[in-house]
């Protein structure tokens, strides 16, 4: 299945991984219309499908990549956006790029190997306990199916049904994150699985605030 990403980077500007929420949270404040960009449905209730407005710090750079349809949102409201307010800073946007891209998303008969750019947040409370209670080669485990899971959920979220079974090893690392306040484990590493993700797509949490963030290795096939 081919699916279209445009991405928005704020040239000219750097960034760290914790303005990421500070620029999506701007832009939702301002365009609350738009539920793609903040996910937000009311009365404390949120929208859990796949995001498919996602923003990231690739490099340094400031990027927002919105899928399919959500593209005209991004074109819309970027035309008007000349300045972002991060709460400690103003971030001037004096050059945006514009790149659209049609890419695949679909199971494949070759292994391909990625890596995750941002940390990947893979535990919620239920699985914390299960993962650091078990030995190394459980933990593997738990994580190979965790991240199935992750890519399973992005190609229903995209409209893929996927025709085979995933198959799925890790070459990951812990890292401490600290997400809204809170420390929390997150996994870096590479992994290599039988379906291709498009780059800079995330899995896993909070992905639309640029967590698991994944990246081809070299041309990936293994």
């Amino acid at each position: 299945m081919d699916i279209k990403i445009l991405t928005v980077r704020l040239e000219g500007n750097r960034v760290e991984s914790r303005d990421i929420p500070k620029i999506r949270g701007y832009l939702a404040g301002r365009f609350p219309q738009y539920l793609e960009l903040h996910n937000h449905l009311g009365e404390n209730k949120f929208n859990y499908g796949y995001p498919v407005i996602q923003y990231k710090s690739i490099n340094g750079v400031p990027n927002i990549l919105a899928i399919n349809e959500a593209s005209k949102i991004l074109i819309d409201i970027f035309y008007d956006v000349k300045e972002i307010d991060m709460k400690d800073k103003v971030m001037s946007i004096l050059e945006k790029g514009y790149v659209l891209k049609t890419r695949e998303l679909k199971t494949t008969e070759r292994m391909i190997e990625y890596r995750f750019l941002s940390p990947w947040l893979a535990l919620n409370q239920e699985n914390y306990e299960k993962f650091i209670n078990s030995d190394s080669g459980e933990r593997v485990e738990i994580l190979k199916k965790i991240l199935t899971g992750n890519i399973l959920s992005m190609a229903k979220g995209l409209g893929y049904c996927v025709d085979k079974p995933i198959e799925v090893f890790v070459n990951l690392r812990p890292v401490q994150v600290n997400y809204k306040n809170r420390k929390m484990i997150g996994f870096k590493g590479e992994f290599i699985t039988n379906f291709i993700i498009p780059d800079y797509l995330g899995l896993g949490k909070s992905v639309a605030r640029g967590f698991g963030t994944v990246e081809r290795v070299g041309k990936g096939f293994v």
